[in-house]
């Protein structure tokens, strides 16, 4: 694959990425919730037609060999639109050649973490196509087991729509699947959509909102028999619990323009209507910011006379607590004084030799132990084993030794050897107590 510039889109998305996914997910919500709050208008692509739904009027578009798509979309909305008084924000609903469904299976993966991996993924998801895409997913599966299903659409082909839509002075707040607008995300249960039209079949299943199938086949692909038939096979396996809708003409989505849904989580909002709501969050913010250093002029130019007050009660106060306290920081005083005086004593190393012999004496039996020297906290032993190499280990493994190592070479079964008590430091307590005496 060519390697691309960076574009505004993918800055967002590496921004986005970079947040925990919880507030990513949070903030591209909002902003496409508040942008289809904004949509007033629903406009529809069907064959070579622009509806307006809810109205039924229509605009045919001219598709000329190497004319922008888009172009000529903005162009027949425009004149369908010409008597606004005020821009209208626009959802349009296109058929699903716009568009490209994967299936995309990632076990363990959060639904808050499925846009930033999908985002990492693009490339090895649809390493064929060159251009960048954009993609809108449900990231709350309607089971957690079941594989998601990620719709992609071309974001240059997307953005150049909003420019052209823009140019004509519309605003496009979002484009969607044309017949994903009829599935109600509110609907519990399995709804099955068919949309046909001269150039395409296609056929969706959606659980309670969430997509679970996309397939769509040209319409001349239908003249071969072999596959046809897959066709028929493949569509016709809708559960008989499902509640089937059939959309065969523009009429049919006429009827239903009324109940339309464009908050839908399939909604691909282009970059500039995206950079609409961040100039609008920006401007706010901006507002609330000048609103508050005004509100902190007028306190600070308030006078003085309740602060002092304060201070002089806060003063009052601490003196009273100081007196109450005399006796109790005297005490204190004495306790800490005491310590002091008496830690060097009662913190003096205590070399327990009873528990040392009988942690000895578990280690070297059935050893023979001839001669032992303690001195702060230094042990040398001396005797006879028939194992003196896993005698050295057991004291090593034992809690209470540490640093065991031959203090000379074994003669046979003879051993010699040296540790340390690992509860005793007198060169810590030396250091504590006595740090200019030297030794």
């Amino acid at each position: 694959m060519s390697a691309r510039p960076p574009t505004m889109q993918t800055l967002t998305d590496a921004l986005l990425s970079r947040l925990s996914p919880r507030v990513a997910g949070m903030l591209q919500a909002n902003a496409r919730s508040r942008l289809m709050k904004r949509v007033d208008t629903v406009l529809m692509l069907y064959q070579d037609r622009v509806y307006q739904l809810g109205k039924g009027s229509w605009q045919s578009i001219t598709r000329d060999e190497g004319s922008d798509e888009g172009e000529q979309i903005a162009v027949a909305a425009s004149a369908l639109l010409d008597a606004r008084e005020e821009p209208p924000s626009v959802l349009l609903l296109l058929p699903s050649t716009w568009f490209i469904a994967t299936e995309v299976s990632m076990p363990g993966v959060a639904g808050e973490n499925l846009r930033a991996a999908l985002h990492l993924q693009s490339a090895v998801l649809l390493p064929s196509y060159e251009s960048e895409l954009a993609f809108a997913v449900n990231s709350a599966s309607a089971q957690t087991d079941s594989p998601n299903i990620v719709l992609w659409t071309d974001a240059g082909k997307l953005n150049g729509l909003f420019t052209s839509f823009e140019e004509k002075g519309l605003f496009l707040a979002g484009v969607l699947p044309r017949a994903l607008a009829c599935a109600d995300k509110d609907q519990s249960g399995l709804t099955a959509i068919q949309d046909e039209d001269g150039e395409t079949f296609t056929s969706i299943l959606c659980n309670a909102g969430v997509l679970t199938r996309f397939l769509q086949a040209p319409t001349q692909d239908m003249q071969d028999e072999a596959f046809s038939r897959q066709w028929r096979d493949e569509s016709a396996t809708v559960p008989s619990e499902a509640t089937v809708q059939t959309f065969s003409d523009a009429q049919a989505y006429i009827d239903r323009g009324e109940t339309m849904q464009g908050e839908n989580a399939y909604c691909f909002v282009p970059e500039g209507a995206l950079q609409f709501v961040q100039r609008a969050e920006k401007g706010r913010r901006t507002a609330m910011g000048i609103a508050a250093a005004v509100a902190v002029l007028i306190v600070g130019s308030l006078p003085f006379l309740w602060q002092s007050i304060q201070m002089m009660r806060l003063q009052s106060q601490l003196d009273t607590l100081q007196q109450a306290s005399v006796q109790a920081r005297e005490d204190q005083a004495a306790v800490r004084a005491f310590e002091q005086n008496w830690g060097v004593l009662n913190e003096y190393p205590s070399q327990n030799l009873p528990e040392t012999l009988l942690q000895l004496q578990s280690v070297l039996s059935p050893s023979v132990l001839t001669s032992i020297e303690v001195d702060e906290g230094s042990v040398e032993i001396e005797g006879e084993s028939q194992d003196p190499q896993s005698l050295l280990r057991q004291l090593e493994e034992n809690s209470l030794f540490t640093g065991a190592d031959f203090s000379r070479a074994t003669n046979n079964n003879r051993y010699y050897i040296e540790f340390r008590l690992s509860t005793v430091d007198y060169d810590a307590y030396r250091e504590w107590y006595f740090p200019d005496a030297r030794r």
